[in-house]
């Protein structure tokens, strides 16, 4: 909000300038400016919720002076009061100072899986309140920016984003901005790599890692150095090892053993020097890869699965549960 304070016919129109800063995020700073043509003493009264605020200046040529709108809480707040300038031959004037304050929470983004899709080329936002403006900003394989994205604002309230899908996207940028002028941000990294490998044989009952078993482990690794070099200049990535069992025994222990199964071989790249987070989690029979009737010897469904990610896995048929273990 700007405008000009017009005085006595002594002194020139815009004798006094002001500007606003009326609508801003919680946490900000709400403030008028004033600035001054001339020699004189400002004084402003001001009332905004029930808080008084005051400024009482000598002002000069091209000089700026600062009131605060501080302690207001959220909301919309009417504000009056009025600014008188005095000169010193005596000359003076006054004007009523009418406006509104608005505090705003800040412009959020919610998401849910389901909003993204990688393949189709498509992306639905939840903003917190509905759009003026929108954007994203597709990152590739070496932080190149992919482009191409059309901007669909006819729900403001659910903006959809489209592009050519066939790129190799690492990350989404999206950048909204309120009626108000106000900014919020979404950052997603939806990218993932499944290790391909053999998996690792342990004993009957026994979470022990074999030395035999180790070069499969070997394997794994090779190829996981290969991916962080051509992804990890980009996102951060992280490593997600799941644990399964067949169905011989109870489901309790099963799930326990298969805890202390992807614990091990989480253990095991860390110490083989894999420098990101690492986490595990045991699945037991609950994730079958051959459906069996229960008690049944199944080498296939004694399986793991390694994830290298920038963002914790969603919830799916194959990884129904977030209750992941951080390796320290």
């Amino acid at each position: 909000m700007w405008g000009t304070l017009a005085v006595t016919v002594a002194l020139a129109a815009d004798a006094i300038t002001f500007s606003a800063t009326t609508t801003v995020v919680e946490g900000g700073m709400p403030e008028l400016v004033f600035g001054s043509r001339v020699h004189g003493h400002v004084k402003v009264d001001l009332a905004c919720a029930g808080r008084s605020y005051r400024l009482d200046t000598d002002v000069a040529p091209d000089g700026s002076y600062r009131l605060e709108l501080d302690g207001l809480g959220v909301g919309r707040h009417p504000c009056s009061g009025k600014l008188r300038l005095d000169e010193p031959d005596g000359a003076w004037g006054e004007m009523p100072l009418t406006l509104e304050v608005a505090l705003l929470p800040a412009l959020s983004f919610a998401f849910e899986p389901g909003d993204l899709d990688l393949d189709g080329g498509s992306l639905r936002a939840r903003p917190s309140r509905p759009l003026a403006k929108a954007d994203v900003e597709r990152i590739g394989v070496g932080g190149v920016q992919l482009g191409g994205v059309q901007v669909d604002l006819s729900d403001p309230s659910a903006p959809h984003f489209t592009w050519s899908p066939g790129e190799e996207v690492l990350k989404l940028r999206v950048t909204g901005t309120d009626a108000a002028g106000l900014a919020g941000f979404l950052e997603l990294s939806p990218w993932s790599y499944e290790v391909p490998h053999d998996d690792v044989v342990f004993a009957s009952g026994s979470h022990a890692l074999e030395a035999s078993e180790v070069p499969k482990l070997e394997q794994c690794w090779a190829d996981m150095q290969g991916v962080v070099a051509k992804y990890g200049d980009v996102v951060t990535i992280q490593l997600f090892v799941a644990g399964f069992t067949d169905t011989v025994g109870a489901a309790g222990s099963n799930e326990g053993l298969s805890q202390r199964r992807a614990q091990t071989i989480a253990r095991w790249f860390r110490e083989r020097g894999f420098g990101g987070e690492i986490h595990h989690q045991g699945f037991g029979e609950r994730v079958l890869a051959v459906a069996t009737a229960d008690e049944t010897d199944e080498a296939a469904n004694r399986r793991a699965v390694y994830i290298l990610a920038a963002e914790v896995p969603p919830i799916s048929d194959g990884l129904p549960a977030r209750r992941w273990t951080k390796v320290p």
